[in-house]
């Protein structure tokens, strides 16, 4: 009990699914078959975007010509036969050899002998690679000094404590 309808759905598949196509008949009726249906889904269809997207499937469509490589042209010579500059290191030559920063020292005394003047031998330390790299190069040399100072001020602190500490602890 096929309707009308279902035989002309079993043909318009039949013409479909057809194993070879010879006329753009069945191209056609396949055109008017996908727009009712794109119609019916409130789509777009455009027949000539999807005959380009199953030729470029099926590898149909040959890529385009890859570019061709532009010669890039050699550079012009100086015309006032100027030097280049010189390179960045070359500043660098004359400067002045970066001062001890005594940071493992400053540390150490921190840890063994006294914490607050240590602290501060250690802010002094780290203060020196900052003002050299700086080009302060003075503020660096004093600010190694002090490093230099405030470590000796801890161990000195951390001797005396120890010295008065250990005596009173034997005998409380």
């Amino acid at each position: 009990m096929d309707t009308d309808i279902d035989k002309k759905d079993k043909e318009g598949v039949e013409e479909i699914e057809g194993t070879e196509r010879k006329d753009t008949e069945p191209i056609a009726k396949e055109d008017e078959v996908l727009t009712e249906w794109a119609e019916t889904l409130h789509l777009e269809y455009d027949p000539e975007e999807a005959q380009r997207r199953a030729e470029k499937a099926a590898g149909l469509v040959t890529p385009p010509p890859a570019p061709v490589p532009v010669p890039v042209p050699n550079p012009t010579p100086n015309p006032f036969n100027q030097q280049p500059p010189a390179p960045h290191t070359a500043g660098f030559s004359h400067q002045e050899p970066m001062p001890e920063t005594y940071l493992v020292w400053s540390v150490l005394a921190t840890v063994f002998c006294c914490l607050i003047p240590g602290i501060v031998a250690i802010v002094y330390s780290t203060m020196v690679s900052s003002k050299y790299y700086a080009k302060d190069y003075e503020g660096a040399r004093r600010a190694s000094e002090k490093a230099q100072y405030w470590i000796i001020a801890s161990v000195v602190l951390g001797v005396i404590t120890a010295a008065v500490y250990l005596p009173l602890s034997l005998f409380a």
